[in-house]
């Protein structure tokens, strides 16, 4: 009898815990903890100005213009697909430098840093609205407010110049 106790009461607790086990879990209210990306950063603003923005920026300011001399006008924009294609991914990049400029550890402040780079962004997204349209003269009238953006922030952050991480 003793064990047929035992047994029944061993059989209890074993439905029991298969019971709890297999009972589907309560979702936790509380939101989960994430941890805040860690961006690589090592690379200077200056170097980050030479070798990726600078040129992305020239090469959208080159594509357009107009010479006129004594021989006549002569118009320099994009003559094909392969072209706009470039284009666009010039201002891709610059789209997406404006917020490699706000990471933490790169920028500068949490001011005016911060919207001088949104501005900058903004102004590189309007280029890249005006290559999907190919939209020559467009280009040409917004590289004016694209060269606004990245000198106003240079006067202020003119220093930008002397870092250096990579011999």
């Amino acid at each position: 009898m003793i064990t047929q106790k035992f047994g029944f009461a061993l059989l209890t607790v074993l439905v029991l815990g298969l019971n709890m086990a297999c009972a589907p879990k309560e979702q936790s209210t509380a939101a989960p903890v994430k941890s805040a990306p860690v961006f690589d950063t090592q690379q200077s603003i200056a170097e980050l100005m030479q070798w990726v923005i600078d040129p992305a920026a020239d090469a959208i300011w080159d594509s357009v213009s107009w010479v006129s001399n004594e021989k006549g006008t002569k118009a320099n924009a994009p003559k094909n697909e392969e072209d706009w294609k470039a284009l666009r991914v010039h201002a891709s990049i610059l789209v997406e430098s404006a917020n490699l400029l706000m990471l933490e550890g790169r920028a500068k402040d949490q001011d005016v840093w911060m919207q001088q780079a949104r501005n900058f962004g903004l102004e590189a997204r309007k280029n890249l609205k005006a290559i999907e349209e190919k939209n020559v003269d467009k280009l040409f009238d917004i590289g004016g407010d694209l060269d606004h953006a990245c000198e106003s922030c240079h006067l202020k952050y003119a220093n930008y110049k002397t870092e250096t991480t990579v011999k």
